[in-house]
């Protein structure tokens, strides 16, 4: 059960960076009208995305993921 609130607590937190990092970056350069600055941000955006995607799939499966993978309950 921790580990399930830990993965959501690294979601949350990993989202809100992105989002005040690349989101806050994308809505100052549309909020200038500034097109080629709005679509770098929104390329940026996607990437810092991706990114944590891939981040969360590399890392160390949980035992809670494990047993959820294998139909059992944990312990």
């Amino acid at each position: 059960m921790q580990e399930q609130i830990d993965i959501e607590t690294w979601a949350m937190i990993r989202a809100q960076q992105i989002v005040m990092q690349q989101g806050a970056n994308l809505v100052v350069a549309a909020q200038r009208l500034d097109h080629k600055k709005t679509t770098a941000n929104t390329y940026a955006l996607r990437t810092a995305i991706m990114a944590s995607l891939i981040e969360a799939m590399q890392a160390p499966p949980t035992e809670a993921a494990m047993h959820a993978q294998a139909g059992l309950q944990p312990a």
